[in-house]
């Protein structure tokens, strides 16, 4: 929470309750749509409405403290930006998202880099199909 505080300030932007608690419910889950995130707090914040939950989770994605996901379902997932950088597998059955940390990916970005000149900032790779579940179930 320092560190988000520190980015906040550093960035002429205050610690506001509403930006803590989206931040607090970031913090133990990941790929949270901002619809989820509102759910899970408006009992206990009623004073959170779900737009102030886009408008911010729109503000920490722009200053880097939140990653936006975007699993093609529609509406966007997001993450805290200090979790380790990952890839994801998404079923296409079930919508289950899977993490994976490759390396092969890195170096393929690398390899782009080097062939193109092109310069990456960052980079998500995404992979559609299905789970291991949806997969023995329809062979």
């Amino acid at each position: 929470m320092m560190e988000f505080e520190q980015i906040l300030r550093s960035r002429g932007y205050r610690l506001t309750n509403q930006r803590r608690v989206i931040v607090r419910e970031l913090e133990g889950e990941r790929h949270l749509s901002a619809e989820e995130i509102y759910d899970r707090v408006k009992e206990e914040h009623p004073e959170l409405g779900l737009s102030t939950v886009y408008r911010t989770l729109d503000l920490l994605h722009e200053l880097g403290i939140v990653r936006k996901e975007d699993f093609g379902e529609g509406y966007s997932r997001y993450e805290l930006a200090t979790e380790r950088m990952h890839h994801h597998a998404r079923c296409r059955r079930c919508g289950k998202v899977i993490e994976f940390n490759e390396e092969l990916m890195e170096y393929l970005t690398l390899q782009v880099e080097r062939e193109t000149g092109f310069v990456t900032d960052s980079y998500e790779i995404t992979l559609h199909g299905l789970c291991r579940e949806c997969a023995a179930a329809s062979s």
